[in-house]
C-alpha cells in the first residue's frame, strides 16, 4: 500500500471510530453524522463552507452533510484532501478552497456519480446545463450519471465526446412531475449531443422540450472520422420537442421500450441525412412507440444511406408520414428496412412511403391511416425489393398499396376498407366546368381538392356539361382545377356537380414490373365499411396475381387497364369467374333426341372438374341439353336451347369425378322440335 492510500485509509478509520458504526450510511459511501456529533471536526455543512476550509494533511477525510445547507443529506458524502492537487474545481468531484493554490477536496468515486453531487437541486428552476456537463467531464473514461428523481433544466447543449456515458434515471413516465425529467430549453440548439461515443445512452429517463423552435432533443454525430458504436436507449420517454433524435455516423444503436410524442419540427427520428459517411447501420427499435402528434411532422425519416434499421413490435402513430425512405443527399440510397409486428395508425400522410431504397420487408404488421392518402406508397424511385407478408392494410383514403416500382411481393395479407374518400362525405363541390383551351373539360372545385394527376375520380350531378358525369383519371392543373383527359367539352355548364376520389386495395401503376400478389384477402373486412371500388387496379404488364380472395369490392374484383402481354397473369383468384377449360359439342344439320360426343374430350380420366357455365345456340328450332357422364346425368338440369345465344352461369355448379374411374362425357338432347345446327359448350374448373 502506497503512502497516500495508507494515510487515506487510516484517516477513514479514525473518523468512523469517532462517530461509531451507527453513523455509517449515506449513498455513495458517505457517512450519516449523529446530531450530537454535528460540531465535531471532519463534518462540513455545505459546499460554501467546504470551499472556505482547507485540509490540514494529505488524505484527511471530511463528511459533507449536503451540497446546500438547506438540504442536508443531498449531494453530500465523504471527501478527502489531496494536498498536491491543482485540478480545476468542477463543483462535484473536485473543490478548490478560496486562497489556496495547491490542494483540493476530492470526492471518492470510480465510474458512477450523481448529479446532486454537482449541485443539481432537481427543481427545474435553475439552468443545470453546466452542472450536467461537468458531471460528464468528470468521467473521462466513461461511466454512469445517476440523475435521480426531479427536474433538470438544460438551457445549453450537453455534449458527450468519445466516452460511453449512461444517463440513468428513475424510470419513464407520462407525468411531467414524476421520475427523472431533463427539460430541454435550448431554443434552436440540440439538448444532448453524442459525438463519436463508443457506448452509453439513456436508461429510465424522460427528456422533454420547452419552447423549442429548432434542433433535436438528442443528436448523435461523428467526431471527425470517429463514429458512434453500441449506444443503448432503454425505458425512456422523449416528448414535446422540435425534432426528436438525429442519428448520423452510427453503428449498432438500440432503442428498447422507448416512447416519443408531441413534436412539431421536421421529424421525430432522422437516420443519416448528410452523406454516405454518416450512415446509421444497424439501428433497432424494440417495443417502442413513435408519434409526432403533429399533422406536419414526420415520424421516422431515412435520408440517404441509412443502411439498415429494424423495427420489432413498434407502433408508429399520428403525425404525417410514418416511415419515409427518401434521398435528398444525392448520395447512396437507404439500404434495408425490416418491420415486424406493431404497426401504423392515424397518420395524415402516408404510413409507409418508399421513395428511395434497395430493400424493405414488412411482416405481421398493421398498416392503417384513416387519412386521405395511401397506406403504402412505393414510387418509381424505390429501386430494390419490397415484401409485405401477413400484414393488415386497411382504412386508407386512397389505395391500400400504390406501386410504381419493381420487384414488389404481397403475400398472405388482409387488404380492405381502403378508398374511404370514395364517399359523399368526402366529395368536392364543383363550382364550374369550362373548355380547357384544347377542346377538353376543365373542372373547378369550390375548395382545394388535394388530388394528384392520374387519380381516379367520380363526378355526378352536373347539369349542362353532362358529358363530365362519370368516372375518370384526371390531370391536375392547380389546387382547385383538374382536366378530364380524353373527354371532349360539348355543352355549356349550367350548375351542380360533386367529385370524389376512388381507391383500390392495390393500385399497380404503368411503370411497375415484376409485381407478385399471391394468397391475399383483398376486399371487405369484418371491422369496417367496405369502400374500395376494385380489389386490384392494374395498369402494368409484368404482374402475377394468383390465388387471392377478391370478393366484396364495391365495383369488381379487379380492373385491368392499358396494353397487356404474356407477363400479365391473373389466375385462380376467388371472387373472379375462373374458367379452366371448355367441353364443346357441335351437331350439324338436324338435331334429334339422344347422345352426342364432345369434339374436344371423350373421356374424363384422372381428374375432377366442376361445371360452372353452359352456353348454347341452335340454327333453328328448340331443344333441351345437359351434360351426361357414362350415359346418365352428370348432375346438371336440362337447359333450353333456341336460335338465340344463351349463357347460364350455374348458381349450383356440379362435380364430375373422373379421378378414380374414367367417365365418358357426352351431350344429352331432349325435347327436340325442328332443331338444327346445335352448338353447346360447358365451362369447367379443375378441382382435383
Amino acid at each position: 500500500m502506497n503512502d497516500e492510500k495508507q494515510v487515506n485509509w487510516m484517516s477513514r478509520r479514525k473518523l468512523i471510530a469517532s462517530l461509531g458504526m451507527a453513523g455509517v450510511a449515506l449513498a455513495g459511501g458517505s457517512l450519516l453524522i449523529p446530531k450530537e456529533a454535528g460540531a465535531q471536526a471532519g463534518v462540513i455543512a455545505d459546499v460554501v463552507t467546504l470551499r472556505a476550509t482547507p485540509g490540514s494533511s494529505n488524505g484527511e477525510l471530511v463528511t459533507l452533510l449536503g451540497y446546500y445547507d438547506t438540504t442536508p443529506g443531498k449531494g453530500g458524502g465523504i471527501l478527502y484532501w489531496d494536498a498536491a492537487s491543482t485540478a480545476a474545481d468542477n463543483g462535484g468531484t473536485v473543490f478548490a478552497v478560496t486562497g489556496v493554490a495547491t490542494g483540493r477536496w476530492r470526492r471518492e468515486y470510480s465510474t458512477r456519480l450523481k448529479l446532486e453531487w454537482f449541485g443539481c437541486k432537481g427543481l427545474g428552476t435553475e439552468d443545470d446545463s453546466d452542472r450536467v456537463q461537468k458531471a460528464v467531464n468528470a468521467l473521462p473514461s466513461g461511466g454512469v450519471i445517476e440523475a435521480g428523481s426531479g427536474k433538470f433544466k438544460l438551457a445549453s447543449t450537453v455534449t458527450v465526446t468519445t466516452v460511453p456515458i449512461v444517463f440513468e434515471g428513475a424510470g419513464g413516465t407520462d407525468n411531467d412531475g414524476f421520475s427523472t425529467q431533463f427539460v430541454v430549453d435550448t431554443g434552436t440548439n440540440d439538448g444532448f449531443r453524442f459525438l463519436g461515443v463508443r457506448g452509453g445512452g439513456f436508461f429510465g429517463v424522460n427528456v422533454r422540450g420547452s419552447n423549442l423552435s429548432g434542433g433535436n432533443l438528442v443528436s448523435v454525430e461523428r467526431n471527425g472520422a470517429t463514429g458512434n458504436y453500441m449506444m443503448s436507449f432503454q425505458n425512456s420517454r422523449f416528448k414535446n420537442g422540435y425534432n426528436g433524435i438525429s442519428l448520423r455516423g452510427c453503428n449498432t444503436i438500440r432503442f428498447q421500450n422507448c416512447i416519443w410524442s408531441g413534436f412539431n419540427g421536421q421529424q421525430v427520428i432522422l437516420l443519416n441525412g448528410v452523406d454516405d459517411d454518416s450512415h446509421a447501420d444497424p439501428v433497432e427499435f424494440i417495443q417502442c412507440s413513435i408519434s409526432s402528434a403533429n399533422d406536419n411532422t414526420d415520424n421516422v425519416v431515412f435520408d440517404g444511406m441509412a443502411r439498415s434499421a429494424k423495427f420489432v413490435e413498434t407502433a408508429i402513430l399520428y403525425g404525417r408520414h410514418g416511415i419515409w425512405l427518401k434521398n435528398t443527399t444525392g448520395q447512396t440510397i437507404p439500404k434495408f428496412l425490416y418491420f415486424e409486428g406493431g404497426g401504423f395508425e392515424n397518420g395524415k400522410g402516408v404510413p409507409v412511403l418508399l421513395e428511395a431504397g434497395s430493400q424493405a420487408q414488412f411482416a405481421n404488421a398493421y398498416i392503417g391511416c384513416d387519412g386521405d392518402e395511401d397506406n403504402v406508397r412505393i414510387t418509381a424511385g424505390f429501386t430494390g425489393n419490397a415484401t409485405f407478408t401477413g400484414c393488415v392494410i386497411r382504412g386508407a383514403g386512397r389505395n391500400g398499396i400504390d406501386v410504381a416500382s419493381s420487384r414488389v411481393t404481397v403475400t398472405g395479407c388482409l387488404i380492405g376498407n381502403n378508398g374511404h374518400t370514395a364517399h359523399a362525405d368526402y366529395a368536392r363541390t364543383i363550382s364550374g366546368i369550362a373548355n380547357n383551351g384544347s377542346g377538353g373539360i376543365r373542372v373547378t372545385t369550390q375548395s382545394p381538392h388535394g388530388w394528384v394527376t392520374d387519380d381516379r375520380i367520380g363526378i355526378q350531378g352536373v347539369s349542362g356539361t353532362t358529358e363530365a358525369n362519370g368516372k375518370w383519371k384526371i390531370t391536375v392543373i392547380n389546387a382547385t382545377q383538374f382536366d378530364l383527359p380524353g373527354v371532349a367539352y360539348a355543352n355549356a355548364y349550367l350548375s351542380g356537380g360533386t367529385a370524389w376520389r376512388y381507391g383500390a386495395g392495390i393500385h399497380i401503376r404503368p411503370g411497375a414490373s415484376r409485381i407478385v400478389v399471391v394468397g391475399n384477402t383483398i376486399g371487405s373486412l369484418a371491422d369496417g365499411t367496405q369502400r374500395q371500388d376494385y380489389g386490384i387496379v392494374c395498369e402494368a404488364t409484368d404482374v402475377f396475381v394468383c390465388d387471392n380472395e377478391l370478393s366484396g369490392n364495391t365495383v369488381g374484383p379487379y380492373q385491368i387497364l392499358g396494353t397487356q402481354n404474356a407477363q400479365t397473369r391473373f389466375i385462380g383468384n376467388k371472387g373472379v369467374e375462373q374458367i379452366d377449360g371448355w367441353l364443346a359439342a357441335q351437331v350439324s344439320g338436324a338435331v334429334a333426341n339422344g347422345l352426342f360426343d364432345l369434339r374436344n374430350l371423350l373421356y374424363l380420366d384422372g381428374t375432377k372438374i366442376r361445371i360452372v357455365k353452359v352456353t348454347r345456340k341452335l340454327a333453328s328450332g328448340t331443344c333441351d341439353v345437359r351434360l351426361d357422364a357414362d350415359g346418365a346425368s352428370a348432375g346438371g338440369t336440362m337447359l333450353a336451347a333456341t336460335s338465340a345465344l344463351q349463357t347460364t352461369a350455374l348458381s349450383s355448379p356440379y362435380i364430375v369425378d373422373g379421378s378414380g374411374t374414367a367417365k365418358k362425357l357426352q351431350v344429352r338432347v331432349q325435347n327436340a322440335s325442328s332443331a338444327s345446327g346445335l352448338e353447346v359448350q360447358f365451362a369447367y374448373q379443375v378441382v382435383g
